[in-house]
């Protein structure tokens, strides 16, 4: 992975393009890549089931995690947040599974932010358990 000196943003080895601004890495100048209208779709940027990041987490994957199994804690443990897998299951025993509509909240709020927003707020995040 390397990153670009225009908007910090991670991108491959193997890229000449920085897919988030631009950036020509084999020349000084920050021209976007020439693209030819057949490849052009009108789908949007911002993906729920693209990676976000170097880390490869898919904020789309998380929600449904979230939406179908967040009383196990499931997305939680998806994220790399162990801590927060564990707690969301005892809190899901404690409370008979009224803890479920709590993540299914955050299950349709995931899909409702953007790749930048959730990889920010799960992520990237120090805390251990990210709630909303």
């Amino acid at each position: 992975m390397k990153q670009c000196p225009n908007c910090k943003q991670y991108v491959d080895d193997y890229s000449t393009f920085c897919n988030n601004c631009g950036y020509n890495f084999n020349s000084d100048t920050s021209t976007p890549p020439p693209v030819d209208d057949a490849s052009r779709t009108s789908y949007s940027n911002d993906n729920a089931f693209d990676a976000c990041g170097p880390e490869g987490k898919s904020r789309g994957v998380a929600a449904l995690l979230a939406i179908l199994l967040g009383s196990l804690g499931v997305q939680y443990f998806y994220l790399g947040k162990t801590s927060a897998g564990i707690i969301s299951i005892v809190l899901s025993a404690i409370t008979c599974g009224l803890w479920s509509f709590v993540v299914l909240i955050q299950g349709i709020l995931m899909f409702c932010m953007t790749n930048a927003q959730f990889r920010q707020k799960y992520v990237l995040t120090t805390s251990s358990f990210p709630v909303f």
